[in-house]
């Protein structure tokens, strides 16, 4: 019989965590890219490098040139540049890196636990963390590495600390931070451990609190010099976190449906969405008219006397960590940048699994019969097993993605807007530009409602409309690069050169991204600017860009320069196979514009 504190034993909890990770989120490792993976890693040039940029990576915002957002996870962008360096852009790898995190995640759950409760208790906890469905969108939507990256730091912190080996909590707690900003949250929670559970004198926590010290101030001054003014806020409009601008007591009495929604989706996991924004969940102006709303707020008072009463046992502290993860994305606090994802309850989960444990411990005893509550357990992790492998299939890809959360949650502004996407690629302009018509008559303002709009009527020959509505985004949005691309393609499609070039130039002051910069030397080109043509390229891509298209805006240029030795360096890359070299050039000679679907 293996010891269980024995190095064999805890390499055969790891292998069961790993391959159990594998068996229930692996048929989600095809998925592609959706949703927030494009805004966060498709195009953003930090991973384009052959070599990852990491000063670069770390003197700037998590949206890439975007300070207004309000995030900085220096860490997470780096682990994709390193990911995309090792293994290439495809999206398989980040989907198999992911779930090995959460497997890792869930071996230092069962090490932590083991510490507080024992064995038995260690292990049901680790094993429902590790099948809970709603952590789904953590594992196989590749953004929500910052969740996994963000907790396993923590957790490796909170272990290193319980061992008395602070050097290294110190390391973990700081890469915990550049991680995610949640991982602020083991402060509270180690204290709770040293405090309360662990009854240390106040003086001794505070001088170990001296090497956490040093982690914050340096992190503090990496963030203020990627995200300047916006160093603690953030640019989410009503659409995104209607809680973000309402008054105390709405918040609170709304923040208590969406915890009762939170612990719902937990231990009962029905129905599953990736957004619930703007007119999906409402304001509760009085709770006394909201069931979720009471049952929130009393399950909130009922956890924060837990932690208080039983402070001194794993119960309480079990309920501390709960509240302390919580509390960061609950808006009750920090103004957060979306009123409810379900990805935001990866941390605070690890609270609510380990009272599970502990409760049916207490059960066990009270009843004196392990079999039946250990048959409850084991339907339930059957339950929630299947559940998570039904789930990742919603993840595989975007049009999937939207339907299920427009099943789930119709009233959303976002997946409104998200079903006006699903059309728009699908070439049925008339019906993307009524759904967008139909969000706009809800909220005017929803930039990438005006978006869809404006490329919508485009396609449909309403130009003048087109121009408009992407004038009005960068009027509402002076930062929205989509908006000043927009405008910049279609003067440049329409011989209007010198507005194309001023609508592309702001573009790439905002986010240089090889689309905008194509765009833009071909404009250059258009004007006769050559040498110009040439360096905008040069100046972001190098000499030798990756992207045929680009290829194919230097040798444009070089070639209207007059230089053709040097435009066939880059021009025999890209040429059309369906024309020879004469046919080809002759095309690049009579034409001006050239269309991105000709590239």
């Amino acid at each position: 019989m293996f010891r269980f504190n024995s190095r064999i034993f805890a390499v055969l909890i790891f292998a069961a965590s790993l391959a159990i990770s594998f068996a229930l989120f692996g048929n989600g490792i095809a998925g592609d890219f959706v949703f927030d993976d494009k805004i966060v890693i498709v195009g953003n040039p930090l991973l384009e490098e052959k070599v990852p940029p990491l000063i670069l990576i770390f003197r700037s915002p998590y949206h890439a040139f975007q300070p207004k957002t309000g995030l900085y996870r220096p860490l997470t962008i780096a682990s994709y540049a390193f990911n995309t360096y090792l293994f290439g852009t495809a999206p398989t790898s980040f989907h198999i890196i992911n779930i090995i995190l959460h497997a890792i995640v869930v071996f230092f759950i069962f090490l932590v636990a083991k510490i507080v409760a024992d064995i038995r208790v260690a292990l049901v906890s680790s094993l429902l963390f590790l099948v809970l469905p709603i952590h789904v969108e953590d594992v196989t939507s590749i953004v929500g590495r910052a969740e996994l990256l963000a907790l396993l730091f923590s957790l490796l912190a909170l272990y290193s600390a319980m061992r008395g080996k602070y050097v290294l909590a110190t390391l973990a707690f700081f890469l915990g931070l550049l991680s995610k900003e949640s991982a602020v949250a083991f402060v509270p929670v180690w204290f709770a451990w040293e405090y309360f559970f662990n009854r240390q004198a106040l003086k001794i926590i505070l001088r170990k609190f001296l090497f956490f010290v040093f982690p914050l101030l340096i992190y503090g001054l990496l963030r203020y010099a990627a995200l300047g003014e916006y160093v603690l806020a953030n640019d989410a409009t009503a659409v995104y976190n209607p809680l973000k601008f309402a008054s105390f007591f709405d918040t609170l009495w709304t923040s208590g449906k969406i915890l009762f929604l939170y612990l719902q989706k937990t231990f009962v996991p029905t129905v599953f969405s990736s957004d619930y924004s703007f007119n999906q969940i409402h304001l509760v102006h009085n709770p006394f008219l909201s069931f979720a709303s009471m049952a929130g707020i009393v399950l909130l008072v009922g956890l924060i006397t837990l932690a208080i009463w039983k402070r001194r046992t794993p119960i309480g502290w079990s309920a501390f960590i709960f509240l302390a993860f919580y509390f960061v994305i609950s808006n009750l606090i920090f103004k957060t940048g979306t009123i409810m994802a379900e990805r935001l309850m990866y941390a605070p989960s690890l609270g609510l699994v380990l009272l599970a444990a502990l409760g049916a411990e207490y059960v066990i005893k009270k009843i004196g019969s392990e079999k039946i509550v250990y048959a409850v357990l084991g339907l339930a992790l059957i339950f929630y097993s299947y559940k998570t492998i039904d789930r990742n299939r919603d993840w595989l890809n975007e049009e999937r993605l939207f339907e299920t959360a427009l099943a789930a949650a119709p009233n959303s502004v976002v997946n409104r807007t998200n079903l006006a996407y699903l059309k728009y690629v699908k070439n049925d302009y008339q019906a993307a530009r009524q759904e967008a018509e139909a969000v706009l008559a809800l909220v005017p303002e929803h930039i990438p409602a005006l978006n869809l709009f404006a490329q919508s009527n485009k396609k449909l020959g309403n130009i003048k409309i087109a121009e408009d509505y992407w004038k009005r985004a960068v009027q509402i949005r002076p930062d929205y690069v989509r908006g000043y691309l927009g405008l910049g393609v279609l003067y440049y499609e329409n011989g209007y050169f010198t507005s194309a070039e001023q609508a592309l130039t702001d573009a790439i002051k905002i986010f240089p991204r090889w689309s905008e910069v194509l765009y833009l030397s071909l404009t250059k080109t258009a004007l006769k600017k050559y040498d110009e043509a040439i360096a905008v390229v040069q100046e972001h891509f190098g000499d030798n860009p990756e992207r045929s298209e680009l290829k194919f805006a230097l040798g444009v240029a070089y070639y209207k320069k007059g230089d053709r030795d040097r435009a066939m360096v880059y021009l025999r890359q890209v040429q059309n196979p369906a024309l020879n070299q004469e046919e080809f050039l002759k095309t690049i000679e009579k034409n001006i514009i050239f269309l991105i679907t000709d590239l």
